[in-house]
Formats: structure tokens, sequence, C-alpha cells
């Protein structure tokens, strides 16, 4: 894959874990894994600008578990470019198409007939094509701003594996196509009511192809993890962006009262 786009399909199993919890699940991966190139110094800081309609539909579907659905959204980290993202769901099935823009070229890339020149390749231009077409048959627009740090490992023995931990989640309203980093005017949206647990936690993900690693289970299974999946982009807009519901209930995983592994 070039560094200019990217297309992968995955499986992605989330899971909330208490802050005392992730140094020890964090300890137990390391002789399967190495830090990814962003993390090599640490976490690192992920500001993704989410679009959405006026009558929320990507929220909703979202939040309803809609078995096919999809996000418009634009990342950005501290330097480098802009990254255009279609992420799709099909059931337990992730596929995410990401094309690299230079900051030069947002977001007049997405709005104007010409933007699509800086394509460097045919599959960039399909890309933002399709993200484009979306965009615009759906009428969506941006909506709200997700932000939070990372630390990111990718397996060192199998074809594809990724864990991540997912810290500090805050977040905004959108002001047009400016995607925010290191400005103020930020939310905290990650109390411990949010995670069902007693205080702010940590989102773990496990991300691999189609057969699960050994490992990977192995991790579950000795930790007692439960897979409760948690969307920062429905936290953020269910916190930030007004006429948004704030849903009925909140899943409250217990494991955390569970006696911990010796």
């Amino acid at each position: 894959m070039s560094n200019t786009e990217l297309v992968i399909e995955r499986y992605e199993m989330k899971y909330r874990l208490p802050p005392a919890l992730a140094p020890m699940v964090r300890e137990a991966v390391l002789p399967y894994v190495r830090p990814d190139s962003a993390s090599a110094r640490g976490p690192y800081l992920i500001s993704s600008l989410y679009l959405d309609t006026p009558r929320f539909d990507f929220y909703n579907q979202t939040r309803e578990e809609a078995a096919r659905r999809f996000k418009l959204r634009i990342r950005r980290y501290v330097t480098g470019p802009y990254f255009v993202e279609c992420k799709r769901r099909l059931k337990d099935v992730i596929s995410k198409i990401r094309v690299a823009v230079p900051q030069e070229a947002y977001p007049d890339v997405l709005l104007s007939p010409r933007g699509l020149e800086i394509a460097r390749t045919e599959r960039d231009r399909r890309h933002l094509e399709e993200f484009i077409r979306r965009m615009r048959t759906w009428g969506a627009e941006p909506i709200c701003v997700v932000k939070y740090a990372r630390e990111a490992f990718v397996s060192e023995v199998d074809d594809y594996g990724r864990v991540t931990f997912d810290f500090e989640l805050c977040g905004r309203r959108a002001a047009g196509w400016h995607v925010p980093m290191h400005e103020p005017g930020w939310r905290p949206v990650d109390g411990g009511i949010r995670f069902g647990l007693p205080f702010s936690g940590v989102i773990l993900e496990l991300k691999c192809t189609t057969a699960v690693p050994l490992w990977m289970s192995d991790i579950v299974r000795r930790f007692g993890l439960i897979r409760t999946g948690f969307s920062k982009f429905c936290t953020v807009m269910e916190s930030t962006v007004p006429g948004v519901r704030e849903p009925v209930g909140l899943r409250e995983p217990a494991y955390w009262l569970r006696e911990r592994p010796t």
C-alpha cells in the first residue's frame, strides 16, 4: 500500500478498561507486539472531524448498531497530512478507505471541482470521489470533532494485528472544515458514567483480519474482558451537539468487580 491511500478489511473488538487494568493488559500483549511508528516515543494525539446529516443519520445508525453503516471523517495528527476516511461496517467486518491529502490542498479537495487534481494515483481519485459522492448524496456536513490520545502496537507474529489504548477523550462542535488540535475549547467527554465505570476509563481495541489470533483470545480470557463497544463519535455527539438525544440507558460492564487474575 502506498503512503497516500489505505484499504483494509478487519475485525475490531472494543473493551472498556479501568485505568488500573490498562498497564497489566499492555504488559501481557508486549511479547507479541511492538509500538507502531507513531507510538515509538509514546502516546500521540488524534483529532477527527466527523460529518453527519441534518437528521443525524450517521449518528442514529451507529447508536442503533445498524448492520450496514458507515462514517465520513477527516483525521489529522500533530504533524503531516490530513486523511480523508470512509469507514464502513457490515455486521462485524470493518472496511476502511483512507487517502492522505496535503495540508495545502485541504479542504479544497472536497469542495472544489478541481480538487481531485491532487490525487496521486487512480485509486486515490476513486476513493476521494466515493467520499464526495456519499457526502453529497446524504447532504453530510461537518458536525463535531473528536480528539484523544492513543498508544498503538502492531503484531510481530501475525500478517495484520493491532492493539490500541485510547484515553483522554474530548470533543467539540465543528467550526466549518477546520480540524483543531491544540486550540482551547475542548470538552472532556470520558466521564465514568459514559464508560459504565466508577471513573474515567481506557478504550482497548483489538484489531485483526479474518481469524482472531490465539494470543488476543488469551488476553480476553485472562483478564475477563467483556466486549461492550464504545463509540467516540456518539459520545461526542451526545455531549456537544444540540438536538442529539441522550440514550435512555448506558451499558455497564461489571467485569471490574470480578476477581483479578494473579
